[in-house]
């Protein structure tokens, strides 16, 4: 679905970014890897980007840092991100994004930054660190979706008061110093992956989130422990309700298990006693496995390739640097700003 009734362009530009603050799980892969993998046609031109800059608001382990970002980039290959016609790159090898964003920060009032929702969550997730990153955070979003004039951006819904933030600074920017920049679509991800708990499955909630990389018995054991069905279904042959009672089990069930969302087949199976949540739990991972086996499996071949990946991003930040560059000149001329 896409904010503002765009449509894909014969020829986009998509762009994506993700915190490199753990490791890849299986709302990311469903919800937004995939739909990047589809994104890959002929004609566009795809941006997937590891924000290890807007990692550090939150996230301040080097070591660690460094290593999910390697990590990560093998998981997107691994899931069918193609180098050859995707760029992809960590953020910090285009330093011109922290240029534009010191730009577009001088038409950027101070005020609606701290208002802006995400900022809010931020802060509250980390209340001892309330750092200058922080506030400035939807900004340098801004500049990484404008450098490039991306067309569209795939959002989770968290973030759509920051593609607004950049369609605004966008639309300011043009109506003062001229038609500079391509205002951004957003395409609103919908679909709303569990975790364990019921909640949205997020990284920031490791007890919540199925790591792709887990092998499948681990994730078996898991749901088995901690998903979540109808708990009021004290025996198997009372009639269960998947619908309003299940939080973590069959909501999965609808979005991965083939025909399911049609037929409804467990779901009436349940509703007529002819499941046990047990049963429900192992058919779930066994879906799971259908999704994960052939992306683990491509994965375990990149296991050593830490040098093959780090060139991967050494050629993505150049080919996104020729991108940003020439978007950043026409910013500073329009500006003023003239570098001897």
């Amino acid at each position: 679905m896409c904010k503002g009734g765009c449509g894909m362009k014969s020829k986009s530009v998509i762009l994506s970014g993700i915190r490199a603050t753990g490791r890849l799980h299986f709302g990311n892969f469903l919800g937004a890897v995939q739909n990047f993998v589809k994104f890959q046609q002929p004609g566009n031109t795809c941006l997937y980007f590891i924000a290890d800059w807007h990692t550090l608001t939150t996230f301040q382990d080097p070591k660690e840092l460094r290593g999910n970002l390697i990590e990560i980039v093998k998981d997107y290959i691994a899931a069918g991100l193609d180098p050859e016609r995707s760029i992809i790159y960590a953020q910090s090898s285009v330093p011109e994004i922290a240029e534009l964003c010191l730009y577009l920060s001088m038409i950027q009032p101070f005020g609606d930054l701290v208002r802006i929702p995400t900022f809010k969550d931020l802060i509250r997730k980390n209340p001892n660190n309330v750092n200058l990153g922080i506030v400035t955070y939807p900004v340098l979003m801004a500049a990484d979706i404008l450098g490039p004039r991306a067309t569209l951006v795939p959002v989770g819904e968290d973030q759509i008061p920051n593609i607004e933030l950049a369609q605004s600074l966008a639309r300011k920017f043009n109506n003062h110093f001229g038609d500079t920049f391509v205002i951004p679509d957003m395409m609103m991800q919908m679909i709303r992956v569990p975790g364990l708990d019921g909640n949205k499955m997020g990284k920031s909630e490791a007890d919540n989130a199925i790591d792709v990389n887990s092998p499948i018995s681990v994730i078996r054991e898991r749901y088995l422990k901690k998903g979540i069905t109808d708990i009021e279904r004290k025996r198997a042959k009372d009639p269960g309700d998947p619908y309003n009672r299940c939080q973590s089990v069959y909501p999965l069930h609808e979005l991965i298990t083939i025909g399911e969302a049609e037929t409804r087949t467990i779901a009436t199976a349940c509703l007529e006693a002819r499941i046990g949540c047990v049963e429900c739990k192992h058919r779930l991972v066994d879906g799971i496995d259908k999704i994960l086996g052939p992306f683990q499996e491509a994965r375990a071949k990149l296991a050593d390739k830490n040098d093959q990946i780090r060139e991967i991003l050494h050629e993505g930040g150049k080919k996104a640097r020729v991108l940003v560059r020439e978007t950043t000149m026409v910013v500073r001329e329009k500006m003023g700003i003239v570098i001897h």
